[in-house]
């Protein structure tokens, strides 16, 4: 069972490459590595029970509580949704504007 988080280890037919569109989404022996790899970066795991003549279940497991976790992930629902709209565009530093100021006519107070 531990070969099987091997990069490129599979038990699968090795998949056929035909001129169609279709890319084969089994068989190149990354799918059990990048789950475990994706389990673990949220501190969790992933396990795999065999039972010879059964089969095998793969089981995940990840931090159920969000007070366990390490990340914060961002909330966003309607109030968020406002304060990542611009409520006005700000001019771009790149484009001069139409009227510059005559810093000639400015009175400095010293």
């Amino acid at each position: 069972i531990d070969r099987l988080f091997s990069y490129t280890y599979s038990t699968a037919p090795t998949p056929v490459m035909d001129n169609s569109r279709n890319a084969p989404l089994a068989g190149f022996g990354y799918g059990l590595p990048i789950s475990r790899l994706y389990a673990k970066y949220f501190q969790g795991d992933l396990n795999l029970y065999s039972l010879p003549g059964y089969g095998t279940d793969a089981i995940i497991y990840l931090k159920a509580l969000s007070s366990e976790s390490i990340e914060k992930l961002p909330v966003f629902n309607k109030s968020a949704f406002k304060h990542y709209q611009m409520s006005s565009e700000a001019g771009d530093w790149c484009i001069p504007s139409k009227e510059p100021k005559n810093l000639a006519k400015e009175k400095v107070a010293v």
